[in-house]
């Protein structure tokens, strides 16, 4: 296997979705395909972290590093099973290796459009003077502003995967059902691995969630 087929991956999955598709559907070199997606998306993951650990600096950015590619791989294997059983007891025809390879090929798109924000990340991370708590939220809703279209786009290309590989439409109820368990399961772990911008521990003991939080930054930065 070359040094740099991941990013021969990589190419593939932005600018020959189609080939990407009925590669699955075949079964053609999936294994293969299956370790590129991943080692493309640790990459360009880790990448776009270090750019999040920029504003407090420090080991932060080290920590956000390896966090970044945990919160996508861990999302994506813990909802893995999820789409497999309940899209095979709904009627669908796709094996468990074909299913990883849509999700990974979903979140390589993911990352993908996380490291093509990079620039706009650190421009502002850079350029936003201060070091209070409207910089901050600032950084954090624009943080999330962006995994909120990287996700967008990676659920999108998911969901044209399963359409290609699949021969039946049954697969669909339950492609919604496995796509809530996915977005919660990623939402909240993004929260258990805590701090991305501030200086502290490489994760902050457990308490409330995500939503939570979000809205309370929300309600903080209106109010002033």
């Amino acid at each position: 296997m070359s040094r740099l087929e991941f990013l021969k991956v990589a190419e593939d999955l932005l600018r020959r979705r189609g080939d990407v598709f009925a590669n699955i559907k075949s079964g053609q070199s999936l294994n293969r395909f299956i370790l590129n997606a991943n080692l493309c998306t640790i990459l360009f993951a880790a990448i776009y972290g270090a750019t999040m650990g920029a504003l407090p600096g420090g080991l932060q950015i080290l920590y956000n590093v390896i966090k970044i590619p945990l919160l996508l791989l861990i999302s994506l294997y813990v909802a893995l099973p999820t789409y497999y059983v309940l899209d095979a007891f709904s009627g669908g025809d796709v094996s468990l290796r074909q299913t990883a390879a849509v999700l990974v090929s979903s979140f390589g798109i993911m990352s993908i459009v996380l490291l093509a924000f990079v620039p706009v990340n650190l421009f502002f991370i850079l350029t936003t003077p201060g070091q209070g708590f409207s910089t901050y939220s600032f950084i954090v809703l624009l943080n999330v502003g962006i995994f909120t279209i990287a996700g967008a786009a990676g659920l999108t290309y998911q969901f044209s995967g399963m359409e290609s590989i699949h021969t039946n439409t049954r697969w669909a109820n339950a492609f919604i059902l496995s796509l809530l368990v996915q977005i919660f399961v990623g939402t909240q772990m993004a929260w258990v691995l805590r701090p991305y911008f501030d200086s502290g521990p490489f994760i902050r003991p457990l308490q409330g969630n995500f939503y939570i939080a979000l809205i309370k930054l929300l309600a903080k930065a209106l109010g002033g």
